[in-house]
């Protein structure tokens, strides 16, 4: 009994609402139209996305003080950016560095979530976490792909309405993330294609990854926790066997 409740103690990483979270987000943000008030309904959904993050990666007994630190720039940088309509914010720099931001605390939400799900016993909460480090995986690059189209207006073209430079940037966030996803999955409907290099060289990047992943990764972890059910049950086996082998 007691060993029971030692673990759960040391177990603080729960990442259901983590994951429920991110696909929220990922269903959302393509439905959304392209107003303010959409904005700051994508930035609400991030928050809590960021918030979660920083909550699911926290040691027994204290908080990763840097994960929510760079959560709340993140936090700030994307309502400065995209929510507000401040010059000295508005810009294409700023824009890349906020999203940068959100980036670099994705990145290591990614790391230290991997290295969690590397060690200790395989179980149904570390597998939720294999499928959130999927979903953040395709959110890392769909900020790459945003942080390319600003840099390059050309970089992306739409081919239901026409993807050119009068478009609005902030307009692009929610395209690009069913953009990412469609390529993470390898769905590729076509709809939205990479043009220049860079884009296209990222595409294939995603591609990979998420398939490797998929392949590694997550099969893994079901091959390891399927192990981990199926043991006290050849244990039993193994004694009966011995049991009548000794008769």
């Amino acid at each position: 009994m007691s060993a029971a409740v030692t673990n759960k103690k040391h177990s603080p990483r729960h990442y259901y609402a983590l994951l429920t979270s991110v696909i929220v987000l990922s269903f959302i943000a393509p439905l959304v139209d392209h107003t303010i008030w959409s904005h700051i309904l994508i930035g609400i959904l991030l928050t809590l996305v960021l918030l979660f993050s920083a909550l699911s990666v926290r040691s027994e007994e204290k908080l990763d003080w840097l994960s929510i630190s760079l959560a709340v720039l993140a936090t700030v940088g994307w309502t400065l950016a995209f929510c507000t309509n401040m010059v000295p914010f508005k810009g294409p720099v700023f824009q890349i560095l906020s999203l940068g931001m959100i980036l670099l605390f994705f990145l290591r939400i990614v790391r230290v979530m991997v290295l969690d799900l590397l060690t200790g016993s395989i179980n149904s909460n570390r597998i939720c976490g294999g499928a959130c480090v999927y979903v953040l995986i395709g959110f890392c690059f769909a900020l790459v792909h945003m942080m390319v189209a600003i840099h390059d207006p050309h970089a992306y073209r739409d081919n239901v309405k026409g993807y050119d430079s009068t478009r609005e940037r902030h307009e692009r966030y929610p395209l690009l993330i069913y953009f990412s996803f469609c390529t993470l999955s390898t769905v590729a409907y076509g709809d939205i294609i990479p043009v220049s290099r860079l884009a296209r060289a990222l595409s294939c990047l995603e591609a990979m990854s998420g398939q490797l992943y998929l392949a590694i990764m997550v099969a893994r972890l079901v091959g390891m926790h399927t192990a981990v059910k199926a043991e006290p049950r050849r244990l039993e086996a193994e004694k009966v066997l011995e049991a009548k082998l000794a008769e």
